[in-house]
């Protein structure tokens, strides 16, 4: 059953990245017009899918989109030991991290230091 939650949730997570990213294209990019409505959208030719921001997008149910927290909940963008804070932190994050590999809690904990710490 774990097993399962765990290739539902990166499946979910995958199609809202390449949803909320996919749109953003590159320098190269194919227009395509929906013959019933007449608008054109910009598809990119080529994407290249980022395993850590993939992985952290179901963080930000809660710390916000990129890590930044609109609520009470600390902010992440820009956090530097993700390891040390999942683990040592509200039993709730404990309870998130089981349900990841130590590779997979490096790669966000890569991507979230790539982040602002200010919403742009």
């Amino acid at each position: 059953m774990k097993v399962h939650n765990k290739l539902f949730l990166t499946g979910y997570s995958l199609s809202l990245c390449l949803a909320l990213v996919g749109c953003g294209g590159g320098s190269s990019s194919t227009t395509v017009e929906d013959t019933n409505t007449s608008i054109a959208t910009i598809l990119p030719l080529s994407y290249t899918a980022d395993a850590g921001r993939l992985l952290g997008s179901q963080c930000a149910q809660c710390h916000g989109t990129n890590g930044v927290s609109v609520n009470s909940w600390d902010s992440i963008a820009g956090e530097n030991d993700l390891a040390d804070e999942i683990f040592d932190d509200e039993p709730i994050m404990t309870a998130q991290a089981h349900g990841y590999t130590a590779e997979e809690i490096t790669l966000i904990g890569n991507w979230l230091k790539t982040l602002s710490k200010t919403e742009d």
